[in-house]
């Protein structure tokens, strides 16, 4: 004998997918049920329909339609729905969508996802479509006929540059090289840039981005670039060099490195404090493996040239000694007291 259903049975069943049911006495398995799917549509459906597995026709696209649903539905993602008449799920109904493209879908293709064919670059564009597109950011499209995406499609910018790309560039927001900086230039187009700061372009022939730019600076410096360091900023190193010198460098301290030595300064007592030290780098911390030793002033006065104020270290220690000054003083003046045994 078969299961006894009962409406409350019937009931939890729908609510198990959270289906309103509405229908409150339970007959048989041919009945129609009245309910209302979690998506809000309401309509019916028999017990064994159910338990084979149906479920809301609106949300599957299996239902007869209204021109009245169907606009609803389309005004929830901001389409607007121009047809006036619904016949069949396979009828194309016209539209104009949320970006203000025209253009048709079937309430089938609707109901599976698809949407605006332009947004998602899946329709056979026009060229009278494309120089709309063009025309909305003031670029002048020069071809006359479009066939396929990867098509080259020549235009003027609005700052007048004149060059070309496909529609697949286009349509994911790729626009001028010129004005971004990375078309293939020419070596007339480097020509007329270099002349702009006064350089003289000597190279003939433009290469690639990495090839080099021989030139003549403002200076007379004669030197060479590639339009990747031209284009990060890079100009003429000669003058870089002069106009890092002196008061125009970072570290300058107001010329006091051009203080005169005390008189007994020379290659004599320099070889002295060298051999004194075991021609070393007398700092125990050294890294370096340059071991070009100089004699370095530990107190930073160049006219105190009293073997307790001198040191032997490496080029390298003594470029850092010149940073943290104090530190590096009394750091010194503690080794050579421990060497030595000098008192300050």
């Amino acid at each position: 004998m078969g299961r006894k259903w009962t409406i409350e049975i019937v009931k939890e069943n729908f609510e198990a997918e959270e289906y309103d049911l509405l229908t409150t006495e339970y007959i048989n398995n041919h009945q129609k049920l009245n309910y209302i799917c979690p998506n809000g549509h309401r309509h019916s459906i028999t017990w064994m329909k159910w338990r084979i597995g149906r479920r809301c026709p609106y949300c599957y696209g299996n239902v007869k339609q209204t021109i009245e649903f169907i606009r609803s539905e389309f005004e929830k993602e901001g389409y607007k729905l121009i047809t006036t008449e619904y016949i069949n799920n396979k009828q194309k109904l016209e539209y104009v969508c949320p970006e203000g493209h025209r253009h048709t879908i079937s309430w089938d293709s609707w109901s599976r996802g698809r949407r605006c064919q332009y947004c998602a670059n899946t329709v056979k564009l026009t060229v009278e479509f494309i120089r709309e597109e063009f025309k909305k950011e003031g670029y002048i499209l020069l071809t006359n006929t479009y066939e396929a995406n990867y098509q080259k499609l020549y235009f003027i910018c609005p700052k007048g540059h004149k060059h070309f790309m496909d529609w697949k560039s286009w349509s994911i927001g790729i626009r001028c090289p010129y004005c971004a900086g990375n078309a293939k230039l020419d070596i007339k187009s480097i020509k007329k840039i270099f002349e702009k700061e006064k350089y003289v372009l000597l190279t003939t022939k433009y290469i690639n981005s990495e090839s080099k730019l021989e030139y003549i600076c403002p200076e007379g410096h004669r030197h060479n670039i590639s339009w990747n360091n031209w284009n990060a900023g890079h100009r003429c190193p000669e003058c870089a060099k002069l106009n890092n010198r002196g008061c125009n460098h970072s570290n300058w301290k107001g010329g006091i490195s051009k203080e005169p030595y005390c008189q007994d300064w020379g290659k004599d007592l320099k070889e002295f404090v060298k051999e004194r030290d075991g021609y070393k780098c007398m700092n125990p911390d050294c890294w370096c493996k340059d071991k070009t030793l100089s004699v370095h002033h530990i107190n930073y006065n160049k006219k105190s040239c009293g073997l307790e104020n001198l040191i032997t270290i490496c080029r390298s220690c003594n470029g850092r000694a010149n940073k943290d000054r104090e530190w590096h003083e009394a750091w010194y003046k503690a080794i050579l007291y421990r060497r030595y045994r000098y008192i300050y």
